[in-house]
């Protein structure tokens, strides 16, 4: 509800005699007078009851807020607009058509699930795609394992040329980082680098692999607040670059699980209750049963605002990467 002061002008019935009575009475501005109690003005203005409610009305519905679901807010977003289509079908569908910029997008899974490979499959089909707007990929890399000829690869398996496998790997910037005070300092670089438009200061694209990789040196830390605090901070950032500048922000993450004290089995990310509420949306890469050791991997959604949670696609590791 607003705050504006109140004035004969609002309405027709509210003329400025009763206004100056409303003032003296310290009901100065709509939304003082809409949550006023009805008998006290009737007191103070002597206006009758109907003039009184219809004037409330009026007022509550000119100047109030307009309630929205979120999933409906998040449908308006998704119409302004275009995600970024990840090259993985199932991934695509699952998402309603890829990578919403604006938003941070959390896989977490098992060790050695696929996730550094979703990764790099992600990088490699999101740098190849042609048209008059080529995307940028900027690529995070805690664990030392990015690997430029599996990308190669990648593209080359999905029947890029070798000319256009090259400008695809160019699109790609990959940076290693070995401490969370590096990787707050490189997103910090990023948005300096967008403001000041330098190369990979356009990039659409930010994939982080991993944050557990990081944190997890800090484990044994004797101060709990240091790695929390660099957290919260990193929180921050990644959602600043990503709602001012329309990048889509992919971070892995490990699952872990534990044992409530039902006995039941709980599933749940790494890095504690406060980054549960970071990402947007949060995707859990697995694979089909603890015994499957084959290729297929199924990606479902563990969390999100606008999508159906538990909705499930199934994947598969290829020479071509996530498929």
């Amino acid at each position: 509800m607003t705050t504006a002061s109140l004035s004969d002008e609002h309405h027709q019935d509210l003329p400025a005699y009763v206004v100056k009575m409303l003032l003296k009475n310290r009901i100065g501005t709509v939304y003082d007078f809409v949550r006023a109690d009805t008998d006290r003005l009737l007191r103070i203005t002597n206006l009758s009851f109907e003039v009184l409610s219809a004037i409330k009305r009026d007022f509550m519905t000119r100047f109030s807020g307009t309630t929205v679901r979120v999933g409906e807010y998040f449908q308006y977003l998704g119409e302004l607009i275009d995600p970024i289509p990840t090259g993985v079908r199932g991934l695509d569908a699952l998402l309603r058509g890829g990578l919403l910029p604006g938003h941070v997008l959390e896989v977490f899974g098992e060790p050695a699930c696929g996730k550094s490979q979703l990764c790099m499959t992600i990088a490699a089909n999101v740098a190849s795609r042609g048209g008059a707007d080529p995307v940028d990929v900027f690529y995070v890399d805690t664990k030392c394992d990015f690997s430029a000829s599996r990308v190669q690869s990648m593209l080359l398996a999905g029947k890029c040329s070798e000319e256009d496998a090259r400008e695809a790997m160019q699109r790609i910037k990959v940076e290693r980082i070995h401490s969370p005070e590096h990787l707050l300092g490189t997103v910090e670089e990023l948005l300096a680098q967008i403001d000041q438009e330098e190369r990979f200061g356009r990039f659409r694209v930010l994939l982080v692999n991993s944050l557990p990789a990081l944190w997890y040196a800090h484990h044994n830390s004797s101060s709990s607040c240091y790695p929390v605090g660099m957290l919260t901070s990193l929180a921050g950032l990644l959602r600043k670059l990503a709602s001012e500048n329309m990048i889509a922000v992919v971070v892995v993450n490990l699952r872990i699980v534990s044992t409530d004290s039902g006995q039941q089995r709980v599933t749940q990310p790494a890095l504690g209750r406060y980054w549960e509420m970071v990402p947007t949306t949060r995707l859990l890469m697995s694979r089909l049963d603890s015994g499957d050791k084959g290729q297929n991997r199924l990606i479902s959604i563990f969390k999100c605002n606008y999508l159906k949670t538990d909705d499930r696609q199934m994947v598969t590791l290829s020479e071509r990467g996530v498929v």
